[in-house]
């Protein structure tokens, strides 16, 4: 049986993958891109990350419950189920996550209107 849901079990992993998801594409892009293309690779690349980091999170605060799956059914099991579990959890990153991307936008944009206005558009 399953505790109680509590601020440690689920408001800490909810805080944490909503931090990574507003976080994670402003570490991955670079500050000086104009390539909406490089965005685009970004935000892919930082949603497949989340989906890893969100399954061993599901892992981590819900240990118990996993380890019977690992006596049962090995690793590949854990994983499959925490993988789909982890779908869920884009509740909590996947909104900080568009957010992230439409800043990073505005300002993709913004440097290429500093560009054209110095003159050094294409």
């Amino acid at each position: 049986m399953s505790e109680t849901p509590n601020i440690w079990n689920t408001g800490l992993p909810l805080l944490i993958l909503g931090a990574l998801g507003w976080a994670l594409p402003r570490v991955l892009m670079f500050s000086d891109t104009r390539s909406h293309v490089h965005l685009s690779f970004v935000v892919l690349a930082s949603v497949a990350a989340l989906v890893v980091v969100s399954a061993m999170v599901l892992v981590a605060f819900d240990t118990p419950a996993y380890q019977n799956a690992l006596a049962i059914g090995g690793v590949l099991l854990v994983a499959e189920i925490a993988l789909r579990g982890s779908a869920l959890f884009a509740i909590a990153w996947l909104p900080m996550l568009l957010l992230s991307w439409f800043n990073l936008a505005q300002r993709v944009e913004t440097l290429r209107g500093q560009d054209i206005a110095r003159g050094d558009a294409l």
